[in-house]
């Protein structure tokens, strides 16, 4: 368990219910492409020429009756991003309107544009959190990854204001070559700060044809498996981290493969989990592309059923479901498709991580004399 975080086993509940019944209870809206950064392994990112290009953002009242119609399926919580999400023009307005509907939101956001009156904003009916994205510990980092020399510094900022109102923030942290030197400094700013933080050490590839080379700025797969560990390390207190190791290699040892492969998606994506583009295409998640459907020319019910019909027929590696590994290993449908090209492929970076991750563990079992 991270020290950090709490676990809400009333909405886990819920949660598990929408998944056995296949309601869509929580929902992204990605609002735009647009960010007034530019980091190097963005997967949504659009300049303002290439997004009227494709297609302008779309208005707050269409997000609305989009917002009310996948209330009524069934969503409780919704996650507004982007690009920046405090970069849509509206979005004091949509806010309101979904606040209005009784929806559970949570915000995306890097944090440099945050001012007091975003904050005051936010204070009078405060979203569920703010995920707050810490690229690095210093301008310095930013200005290499994200291009903004300033970055740290109006983040932090950012944080000072929420924190001052009492919004609820939650960090992220995404390890990439150009700031895992900065991982033990992030996670002391976290603490120091009494914030949660959750750390993204595997990158999936891009698939959107404007951003395919973002894995060109992702960890190889035994330095993430070490980060991974490192994030281990800096979460649990040693007889937490001591539990963790054993339990997870007592598992890993245990488990014994059925052999039986089973159609259709393993996480929450397309059963009760959706996102929408700005462009308005629902999909299961935001790294796949198919089941692909347009929310904004049809009833949404209409959408959902397409996607978890699409997403039930598919067939994912059987080479993974079989693996001594899975127990480990944090592929997923998303990657599968993502790093192979098919759902039914093999992603080979994610055996090489599990496989490192595992000698690691062995390596601390060691030291614990087991």
């Amino acid at each position: 368990m991270n020290p950090f975080q709490t676990e809400n086993l009333i909405e886990q509940r819920i949660c598990n219910l929408a998944d056995m019944n296949q309601i869509p209870i929580s929902g992204t809206f990605e609002l735009l492409p647009l960010c007034n950064m530019d980091c190097k392994m963005c997967f949504a990112k659009m300049s303002k020429a290439q997004m009227e290009k494709h297609r302008p953002m779309r208005g707050y009242q269409e997000w609305l009756e989009v917002a009310r119609q996948a209330r009524d399926a069934g969503m409780m919580f919704l996650l507004l991003t982007g690009g920046e999400t405090f970069l849509y023009p509206d979005f004091q307005k949509l806010y309101c309107g979904l606040r209005k509907m009784g929806i559970v939101v949570s915000i995306n956001t890097n944090g440099t544009l945050i001012t007091e009156e975003i904050a005051e904003f936010l204070a009078k009916d405060p979203p569920r959190r703010v995920n707050l994205t810490l690229y690095g510990s210093s301008d310095e980092t930013y200005k290499k990854l994200c291009g903004n020399p300033h970055g740290f510094s109006q983040a932090t900022h950012g944080i000072k204001l929420l924190q001052e109102r009492g919004v609820p923030i939650k960090l992220n942290c995404s390890v990439t070559p150009y700031n895992v030197d900065d991982l033990e400094s992030i996670y002391a700013y976290a603490a120091e700060k009494k914030l949660p933080i959750e750390t993204a050490y595997y990158m999936m590839p891009a698939i959107r044809e404007n951003n395919l080379g973002n894995q060109d700025f992702r960890l190889d797969p035994r330095t993430a498996a070490e980060v991974k560990m490192r994030v281990r390390e800096l979460q649990y207190p040693p007889a937490v981290l001591k539990d963790y190791v054993l339990g997870t290699l007592d598992r890993y040892r245990d488990y014994v493969p059925s052999g039986e492969v089973k159609k259709g998606f393993t996480c929450r994506a397309g059963n009760s989990v959706f996102w929408i583009d700005y462009d308005g295409m629902m999909r299961a998640c935001s790294f796949t592309q198919e089941p692909s459907v347009q929310v904004f020319d049809r009833p949404f019910i209409q959408a959902w059923n397409e996607i978890k019909e699409g997403v039930s027929c598919v067939m994912l590696s059987s080479e993974c479901l079989s693996c001594k590994m899975k127990t480990i290993c944090s592929t997923c449908a998303a990657s599968m498709c993502s790093e192979t090209g098919v759902y039914s492929g093999t992603p080979k970076y994610h055996c090489e991580l599990t496989a490192r991750f595992i000698e690691l563990l062995m390596e601390k079992e060691k030291e614990y004399g087991e």
